[in-house]
């Protein structure tokens, strides 16, 4: 399975392949910021990845959108439409 490292809070969690950042933060209790509640609407849940990109899905339409109007840099992604596939380690200034 594999793991999400929340890198500030110092906190790694095993989840489902497949899973999103949102929903891996959302159900260990950890807060990430959004008012679409991860509709890939608002882009508030956005994250940097510190290490593993390569093991995230690829952005999906939605998230490409919200990328090129939120001026995201290249390790930002938006964690509601982000899928994990292997180890990963992030960060957000929400924390």
């Amino acid at each position: 399975m594999p793991k999400v490292r929340f890198v500030p809070l110092n906190r790694t969690v095993e989840i489902k392949k497949g899973e999103t950042l949102f929903k891996a933060a959302r159900v260990n209790g950890i807060p990430l910021g959004s008012s679409c509640r991860g509709d890939c609407v608002c882009g508030w849940c956005k994250v940097e990845i510190v290490d593993g990109m390569e093991n995230l899905s690829q952005p999906e339409e939605c998230e490409q959108k919200l990328m090129r109007t939120g001026n995201y840099r290249k390790h930002e992604r938006v964690a509601c439409s982000t899928r994990v596939f292997g180890d990963v380690s992030i960060t957000t200034g929400y924390w």
